[in-house]
């Protein structure tokens, strides 16, 4: 006869285990409490700020040099 596995058996799973590279310590990010410092709340929402400008300066860019290619590429046909 033979058994079904389901999976289950002898595999446990901690889910507070963190995957991944943890460069600093989880004191460093949260207080005596557990909560989120100010300090870094602060950083965390100035970096998606700061990356949120950069990806709007990058896209707006891109679109003023396609507008302007293709304005100068009238008016060459135009003009000369």
């Amino acid at each position: 006869m033979c058994a079904e596995h389901t999976g289950e058996e002898g595999y446990e799973y901690e889910s507070g285990v963190k995957v991944g590279p943890s460069y600093y310590s989880d004191e460093m990010y949260y207080d005596e409490d557990g909560q989120l410092t100010w300090f870094n709340a602060g950083v965390r929402v100035g970096v998606g700020i700061g990356l949120g400008m950069c990806l709007g300066i990058g896209i707006g860019v891109g679109l003023l040099m396609r507008s302007y290619q293709a304005t100068t590429r009238n008016f060459r046909r135009r003009f000369f």
